[in-house]
């Protein structure tokens, strides 16, 4: 019987290989001025087979081998292009082509299929975050004009309405990124998982996204890597750091490779905040994305990635002024010792996809992440905080008049962690008619190693905290160690279909998933409804509404306590989502604009509380939280100026939490942030468009911080409002005076950029360093809160080359 099953399969396998070999593969993009052209039609006039571009603008098409076979490309409201190629069997044909909009309909088309409306993904047009002007250099930055909030302009960690930075789903090509657990602070962070020169397509959603997508609480942001069809590469480097990659095809287009190197450095950013010392932050990524077709149905590849973050300095001092006007203080801390600190990652993910015909695909993905981190640190410091004179005209003035409190504290470390998560993926596709159906089935290993080893004494006057006569006693002892094995399985099933009545559209978007997880063996099912109405208007308006259940089920994080204790049991978080919008495409100049509009609600139940030091998300898994979150968002995008996109959003929130069983109530959450306002802006001059402007404008109302005391989550303080601006000029050295010459075959682009971060120099603070006194000159105890600033103002210059 074995032996029969291996014959007929192989069987099969020869006749599908012999068969494939009198056909040929024509792939590509299909885009226009502005970008890639989802939902286009390609189609072979001969047989009238064809295909629809993916949301990308890349798309395959199977047509005979050894014939002449003309192809037209189509888009409603576009001139339909004609290419005619002949292909030997089993050769793969790389086409880029470009179609343009008829007369008169520019900025009247909306450049997506009705399946990409049906969705709550929106799209971010890559020329928009070539040149963003931030000192992290991620892609993540930009999604504060999406709605997104972030307080940290060297972490690519974001929180999206009401959430933390762990409720957010990142995917590159369909495979689920991870990040590393024990990142402190965002000087530590370094390079995101994201190369930006290898990105072709970037879809982001702030909720309300289908069941297809995993189990995360707030968003997702879905990042395709290019499948090149001819040679490129480029190179930048700044005071930053520097990057290169390169692209190609071989084997007659049937194998195409992409892939980056980035180097980075905080030295220069971290000169720029308030501590003195020898930095030697050092960031390094590779990145490759190979694609191999096996046959013209058949396709392999393989993602990979390796980066080790290193983080070494040795303090040597710091002097902070902070307080009020009436009371002026000044904090001065002396350091002894050092910080080594690293963070090596690696992930290998391997897909099959098999064409079985233009309505019927189906993929199996196979992915391994691990991560070794590693904090230690051994920090002596002496401090002193005195009270300044504020009198005006005083000849003391700003000089310290009161000596407020004194001491010392030591601080130490040896913090080890080591994770290996591994997954295999099948999903499918089937497009029929108005259907289209989406299923897919997975399983998770995740295997932790934790060793955490970490004290604090505090020495003031002479008395250590807490005081005792007779022995040194030390604040803040964490000393555990923990092992964790479990294995997550999930499903999910949808369907999206076009109800067409005439010119108007319903979409809808159902679906349900499923998930389970041994650790706490708990059983999850995850509804979600998503109803876009298209009205026959002359405006091009649509309105959707969505209801969702979303659980997160726990991850390691959120299963340890401060003190290194593990509560494996937790449930999952839950979230059911209440979402009403609608998109208006519309004119204004002559060009293309879009405004969206979104309100939402979401109740939040069997929550774990935590407190947030940075970006050190600190979870109290030994409390359960009911809570909730509400906001409204309104975003627009479009040519402000001429042939260069901008985007602009508002959005205002309001999240609360209540532990179960406790005396205290209801009380603000962590992320709970008023509003919200982000731009990203670009122009360049009329008489000369190789000198290009980027504006990067962002504001965030003030929030709560209360890792300090988390036994009463009603005593915290808040964080001073966020501002910045940062700013950008390029000018391309590349222009129509090269004429054709050598000079412009070789390089598609150089280009010089001078940025200036923080324009206007705004002190942000990213947390507080809480200093304790047992007694201040009145007899009375005291704890300090003295902020920790960000980067202040400084400049940039980069030069970049494109080949």
């Amino acid at each position: 019987m074995r032996k029969s099953l291996l014959f007929i399969a192989g069987l099969l396998c020869t006749t599908a290989f012999l068969s494939a070999q009198q056909k040929a593969t024509v792939k590509g993009i299909v885009s226009d001025e502005n970008g890639p052209l989802p939902g286009a039609s390609i189609i072979d006039l001969n047989t009238r087979k064809g295909t629809v571009a993916d949301a990308d603008g890349s798309f395959q098409l199977v047509i005979p081998a050894n014939k002449q076979v003309q192809i037209e490309f189509s888009f409603v409201g576009y001139k339909k292009d004609t290419l005619t190629v002949t292909a030997e069997p089993g050769e793969t044909i790389g086409i880029n082509t470009k179609i343009s909009p008829l007369p008169g309909q520019v900025g009247e088309v909306v450049v997506e299929s009705w399946y990409d409306r049906a969705e709550a993904l929106q799209q971010i047009t890559i020329g928009s975050v070539e040149h963003l002007p931030l000192p992290s250099g991620n892609i993540e930055s930009i999604l504060t004009t999406m709605g997104a909030s972030s307080r940290n302009e060297m972490s690519s960690q974001y929180s999206v309405r009401g959430g933390n930075f762990d409720e957010n789903l990142i995917y590159v090509n369909g495979i689920q990124i991870y990040k590393p657990l024990l990142v402190k602070a965002g000087q530590q962070e370094g390079l995101s998982f994201i190369n930006p020169s290898m990105v072709s397509s970037i879809q982001f959603a702030a909720g309300g996204f289908d069941a297809r997508y995993g189990d995360k609480m707030s968003s997702v942001l879905d990042i395709r890597y290019k499948r090149p069809v001819a040679f490129g590469a480029s190179a930048s480097a700044s005071l930053l750091g520097a990057s290169a990659h390169v692209e190609g095809t071989a084997l007659k287009n049937r194998f195409t490779h992409i892939t980056g190197i980035r180097y980075k450095s905080n030295q220069y950013l971290i000169k720029s905040m308030q501590t003195e010392g020898d930095f030697k932050p050092n960031f390094f990524d590779f990145q490759t994305f190979l694609t191999y077709d096996v046959t013209s149905q058949l396709e392999l590849s393989f993602l990979g990635n390796a980066s080790v973050n290193t983080y070494n300095v040795i303090p040597q001092s710091r002097e902070t002024a902070f307080g009020t006007y009436q009371e002026p203080l000044n904090f001065r801390i002396y350091y002894e010792g050092q910080e080594k600190d690293r963070f090596a990652t690696m992930l290998g993910a391997l897909s099959l996809n098999y064409r079985i015909s233009d309505k019927l695909s189906m993929g199996l993905t196979a992915s391994s992440y691990s991560t070794s981190e590693k904090i230690t640190y051994d920090i002596l410091g002496q401090y002193w905080i005195d009270l300044l004179d504020n009198t005006p005209g005083s000849k003391t003035a700003g000089d310290s008049i009161l000596n407020l409190g004194y001491g010392g504290n030591l601080l130490h470390a040896r913090n080890f962690l080591d994770a290996t998560i591994m997954n295999v993926n099948y999903k499918g596709t089937f497009t029929s008619g108005n259907h289209q159906v989406n299923w897919g089935i997975g399983v998770q290993y995740e295997s932790f190693d934790d060793r955490l080893k970490e004290w604090e004494m505090i020495d003031s006057a002479g008395f250590t905290m807490p005081y005792s006569d007779e022995a040194i006693t030390l604040q803040h002892v964490v000393n555990a160690k923990n092992r964790l094995n479990s294995n997550r399985f999930n499903s999910f099933v949808q369907d999206m279909v076009n109800l067409q009545a005439g010119e108007t559209q319903i979409l809808v978007n159902a679906g349900i998933r499923f998930n389970y997880l041994t650790t706490n063996e708990q059983f999850l099912v995850s509804p979600r409804v998503r109803v876009t109405f298209i009205p026959d208007w002359e405006n091009k308006i649509s309105f959707h509404t969505a209801v969702g259940w979303y659980y997160q089920p726990p991850f390691y994080k959120e299963m340890r306590d401060p003190q290194g204790k593990l509560y494996p049991r937790i449930k999952a978080q839950r979230s059911i989502d209440f979402t009403a919008g609608m998109n208006l495409d519309f004119l204004m100049w002559n060009r293309p604009f879009r405004l969206t509009s979104e309100v939402y609600y979401k109740n939040l139940n069997h929550l774990v509380p935590y407190i947030i030091d940075d970006v050190d998300i600190q979870y109290l898994p030994q409390y359960s939280a009911k809570g909730y979150a509400t906001g409204i968002e309104f975003k627009i995008n479009g040519e402000f100026v001429k042939d260069a996109e901008s985007w602009a959003s508002l959005s205002f929130l309001r999240t609360r939490e209540d532990r179960i069983g406790d005396r205290y109530g209801s009380y603000p959450r962590a992320s709970d942030q008023l509003v919200n306002f982000g731009l990203y802006f670009q122009d360049y001059f009329p008489s000369n468009p190789s000198y290009r402007l980027n504006l990067n404008v962002y504001f965030g109302s003030r929030l709560p911080y209360n890792s300090y005391n988390y036994d009463n989550p009603l005593k915290y303080y808040h964080l001073q409002a966020y501002r910045r601006i940062d700013i950008g000029i390029t000018k391309s050295l590349m222009s129509n005076r090269f004429g054709e010459t050598r000079v412009s075959r070789t390089f598609k682009d150089i280009s010089f950029t001078a940025e200036i971060f923080n324009l206007f120099g705004f002190k942000n603070e990213a947390s507080f360093q809480w200093i304790r006194t047992v007694r201040n000159q009145e007899g009375i105890p005291n704890v300090f809160a003295v902020p920790n600033y960000l980067t202040g103002r400084m400049l940039n210059v980069k030069i970049s080359v494109k080949f």
